[in-house]
């Protein structure tokens, strides 16, 4: 798995999500905070299964919704203030590289 690339980038990903998801206000940590993580844990899943399937196009598929869900969790996070400017550019950033490397995957399939 790890010469996957868009496995590996959404591992990072995963990797700074859970302390940024422990810094998040009480309020926010348990309802968007546990969101955030069990949607980006479902997008790893969904690139784990695609890889391992015959047929990709379908988890591909599904690996893109999950990232937008994704990205309105960390839009939310940053509106209501759980994010910093500088943590937000870095999420966007690299879920940009993520879906970028998914269109791609999926154009390839």
């Amino acid at each position: 798995m790890d010469d996957l690339i868009v496995f590996r980038k959404t591992y990072e990903y995963l990797l700074w999500l859970r302390p940024s998801v422990l810094r998040f206000a009480k309020v926010y940590r348990f309802s968007l905070g546990v969101e955030a993580e069990q949607s980006g844990l479902r997008l790893l899943r969904l690139i784990i299964h695609a890889n391992y399937e015959r047929d990709k196009m379908a988890r591909i598929s599904q690996a893109i919704v999950e990232l937008e869900v994704q990205r309105m969790y960390i839009r939310l996070a940053y509106e209501y203030k759980c994010l910093s400017e500088r943590q937000f550019t870095y999420a966007n950033e690299l879920l940009a590289e993520i879906m970028r490397l998914l269109r791609g995957w999926q154009k390839s399939t």
